[in-house]
């Protein structure tokens, strides 16, 4: 049989660019007929990496995501739609990915990857495609691809930038090459690394980075051109640069023997929104802009209008409800006001701090609050009527911060600034 006669007559008009592509071929075109590919998210990445991969004709995806689609996600994940909010989200990019390219085989696992089921999923596959968004999946799926010896195409994104890599622990040739462990040995502790919703992502970064994913998974599967083995490309949107450098194998390392060892208790649950792995630290020195508030600045806006005679009754960073531990920042202005307040706890970074924060409040890390035992200013006058608020930039971090004083000081009266402080300075 002939590569061609692999082709249906519908399937050989739709790839007949590629076809005529010098380099690609119908000889490449019939190997992503025959691949088979597994995405882990169906989310800001997800959403390119899937669209392109089907478009481009691979046979097999099979996609995991646990979550479905909120109104929230819409600006950056695009393969989504108003008309399928609510819906699970594998299902929604299935409709899509089989509307470009009816004959492919779409698997889907609405179910979140876990030390438990990764080995079963990524073993029988010839490549993975990562497009989670917090680090105890993504050591999961890196150990589960290292100990299956199955290649990874791995990506990241916060703010306005953003970086991918193909991971490869078991080469061709033998020979131990480079994985995610070798970039990031270590997970960071629970908290130490904002997550999307806490810093924001502009919504077209996705489509940037998910493109180039979806690039190099192809380049893979069709064996042309050169991937990114053994180099990270990192891409900042607010200058249009792109830098490379170069990653080896650590071979002093011990290769990994168990799935997920060290990530327990790391939190955040797989969301597979889009991955963020980028230091606060290190987003700024490259470039990121210190201001937070662009993902969501137009619904903060808007809240802010709505609100001049109804107080806003969710986090328009999160989507999240007001719950009853919750101070909206007209509440909390009022409470000042009345000298109802009995200390406010900034967790955010010194360096956030430093750039704006509400008066007489005291800086103390999330990480500091969750590794140490400080005191907390003005707990030990608290009282019901009379809280400590704690605040971070967008209400996230510091619901973590609550949490934690919550379990550390039963009946503790804390509360946390809804919204933040880009909520907070926007009103």
């Amino acid at each position: 049989m002939t590569d061609l006669s692999a082709f249906s007559r519908s399937q050989a008009e739709r790839f007949q660019r590629h076809f005529a592509l010098a380099g690609f071929g119908i000889e490449a075109q019939a190997k992503l007929l025959r691949a088979r590919v597994l995405v882990v998210g169906a989310g800001g990445l997800g959403a390119p990496i899937l669209t392109y991969l089907a478009a481009a004709g691979v046979g097999t995806i099979e996609v995991i995501d646990h979550d479905v689609v909120d109104r929230s996600n819409l600006h950056r994940q695009v393969i989504h739609s108003e008309a399928t909010v609510g819906q699970p989200k594998t299902a929604s990019a299935a409709a899509v990915m089989r509307g470009l390219h009816p004959e492919v085989n779409v698997i889907e696992h609405r179910q979140p990857l876990t030390a438990q089921n990764a080995l079963e999923l990524v073993e029988p596959v010839d490549i993975v495609v990562d497009g989670s968004d917090n680090f105890a999946t993504r050591y999961v799926v890196s150990d589960a691809c290292e100990i299956a010896g199955v290649p990874l195409v791995s990506g990241s994104i916060l703010r306005f930038a953003g970086q991918v890599s193909l991971f490869w622990s078991r080469l061709p040739s033998g020979e131990r090459g480079p994985t995610y462990r070798d970039l990031y040995p270590e997970a960071p502790d629970a908290g130490e690394v904002p997550t999307c919703a806490e810093a924001g992502v502009l919504g077209v970064l996705p489509g940037v980075i998910g493109s180039l994913m979806a690039t190099e998974t192809i380049k893979h599967l069709a064996g042309v051109g050169e991937t990114l083995l053994g180099r990270v490309l990192s891409y900042d949107a607010l200058t249009a640069s792109f830098r490379e450098f170069r990653l080896e194998p650590d071979l002093q390392r011990e290769p990994v023997t168990s799935i997920g060892a060290d990530v327990t208790g790391l939190g955040g649950g797989p969301d597979f929104d889009a991955a963020c792995e980028v230091p606060a630290h290190q987003a700024d020195d490259d470039g990121a802009a210190a201001d937070l508030s662009l993902m969501d600045s137009a619904a903060v806006e808007t809240a802010a209008e709505d609100s001049v005679d109804e107080d806003i009754d969710f986090n328009p960073f999160t989507g999240d409800p007001k719950q009853a531990d919750d101070l909206t920042p007209r509440e909390f202005r009022q409470a000042v006001a009345r000298g109802e307040i009995a200390g406010v706890v900034d967790v955010r970074e010194p360096w956030e701090h430093q750039q704006g924060t509400i008066e007489d409040a005291v800086n103390i890390p999330l990480m500091t609050l969750w590794r140490e035992s400080p005191e907390v200013p003005g707990l030990d006058q608290a009282a019901d009527d009379r809280p400590v608020v704690v605040y971070c930039a967008h209400g996230v971090r510091s619901r973590q911060a609550l949490q934690l004083l919550s379990q550390r000081y039963p009946g503790a009266p804390v509360k946390n600034l809804l919204g933040g402080y880009e909520l907070y300075r926007q009103q």
